[in-house]
């Protein structure tokens, strides 16, 4: 079966966007796992469960794009340079140095995630008609979703 030009193009445009997303979610698990190694507290262990259950979950989440990258015949740039580059989070750490900066950060990635994923969820269901990926960007907005519930909970 033949691929038109413009299924072509819709696939590497498609392609285009989960790239973005897959480095957008390492830069996350970055800093989460960095949070993670920085915090000393009393509730030390608590916190450390669960920004390992946090990262665990983002790693997850990549494994999931990389595969949904790959399915459509394209592959991800897997270089930090390139992440850099296309991230669309702060890359320079904020000025407060404690539990609550660090939290605050990485709430704000969160919830920066969950915009650009909205965001795109709505351009794909213009341009794509693929109800498969519509479902898996929502499915991924759930989890940041969640994610940045249980931080919140956090700076209470």
């Amino acid at each position: 079966m033949k691929t038109t030009t413009s299924k072509r193009a819709h696939i590497r445009n498609l392609s285009s966007k989960l790239s973005s997303i897959l480095c957008d979610e390492y830069i996350l698990l970055t800093k989460t796992q960095s949070i993670n190694n920085s915090l000393q507290s009393i509730d030390f262990q608590d916190k450390y469960l669960f920004f390992t259950a946090q990262s665990s979950e983002i790693d997850s989440i990549i494994e999931r794009v990389e595969k949904r990258v790959h399915a459509s015949g394209h592959y991800a740039d897997a270089m930090l340079k390139a992440f850099l580059k296309v991230t669309r989070f702060n890359k320079k750490r904020k000025k407060i140095n404690d539990r609550a900066g660090y939290i605050n950060e990485l709430l704000g990635d969160h919830e920066n995630l969950i915009t650009i994923l909205k965001n795109n969820t709505s351009l794909l269901e213009t341009t794509s008609r693929d109800c498969k990926t519509d479902d898996f960007v929502t499915t991924l907005t759930e989890s940041h979703e969640k994610m940045a519930w249980f931080l919140r909970s956090y700076l209470k």
